[in-house]
């Protein structure tokens, strides 16, 4: 079941918390968007492949993640440990796997709607000395798309964590080649060599292809290498296409990964942080959906 979200220009679709696809040991279970429509004509999400060098995590769309690893790490096997915007998690084997689907118990979520907006709370459940109160608001103006999470520290253990969304995009379904472009404020890419594959390249500030690819291809942007200390943002563009994308988001991050394969483009704008017990933190992301 999906639940749908209607401005003038887009329509949403989020999939309810524990309804598939949105029933995986990964990602945020409040507020997973499963397709974004610009003007009931250009589609932007897609799907986590299958042809990938480990098994699919069951990602679609706009789908956030959060990364805590010392709990998975110090948990003992046969032992529960949290996973952010998911649950708690059981312990089977001693390495984490992102893409392991690992016996879950979910955190409760509570959502309230309007036609252009939702908002999501997921409800603490301590483990292991850690607990965490999630609020997150999506809503739509016209052609925008935007989230704002807040997290509270409810436990007694520091939260050190990272937050990402896998921006599982494409343009018109238009399969990977020179016509895309990603920009964003960065230093000159045109050196940088992929950690992995070999079709996409840096090109000035950004990144395009030398050629089609049905393997993943990866490459990291370092903090050091952000022209912002503010706000950050990136574009995604297709020259046979008139549709493009765009994402703000209102704090510098650590770290970009650009993650591509075949079709799909997700530019991961990765964001650090650390609470002591008590603490909170928010920041907002906003996606802008259009055409030239």
């Amino acid at each position: 079941m999906s639940i749908i979200l209607n401005s003038k220009r887009l329509k949403v679709e989020i999939t309810e918390p524990g309804i598939e696809p949105n029933t995986t040991a990964r990602f945020d279970r409040a507020g997973f968007i499963s397709q974004v429509t610009l003007d009931n004509k250009y589609d932007f999400c897609t799907k986590e492949p299958d042809n990938l060098s480990h098994p699919c995590s069951g990602g679609v769309g706009l789908c956030n993640e959060y990364s805590l690893s010392k709990p998975a790490d110090e948990a003992a096997i046969g032992r529960q440990f949290p996973k952010l915007g998911v649950g708690l998690l059981t312990k089977d084997h001693e390495e984490y796997y992102f893409y392991y689907r690992y016996q879950c118990e979910p955190f409760e979520i509570i959502y309230n709607k309007t036609d252009t907006s939702i908002s999501f709370e997921t409800l603490p459940k301590p483990c292991m000395g850690y607990g965490a109160h999630h609020i997150k608001n999506i809503s739509l103006n016209d052609n925008e798309l935007i989230m704002t999470t807040s997290i509270k520290n409810t436990g007694s253990m520091d939260l050190i964590f990272d937050e990402y969304c896998h921006n599982f995009l494409t343009i018109e379904n238009l399969p990977i080649n020179e016509n895309y472009y990603l920009s964003m404020p960065i230093v000159s890419q045109d050196e940088k060599t992929p950690l992995v594959g070999d079709s996409l390249i840096g090109s000035g500030s950004g990144f395009s292809y030398r050629k089609y690819s049905d393997e993943a291809t990866i490459i990291d942007v370092e903090k050091d290498e952000i022209l912002t200390n503010q706000t950050f943002n990136w574009k995604l563009t297709n020259k046979m296409s008139p549709a493009w994308v765009s994402e703000e988001v209102s704090i510098k991050p650590s770290k970009i990964r650009i993650w591509t394969i075949d079709h799909i483009i997700s530019p991961e704008v990765i964001c650090s942080f650390k609470l002591a017990p008590g603490e909170k933190t928010s920041w907002s992301r906003k996606w802008t959906f259009d055409f030239n």
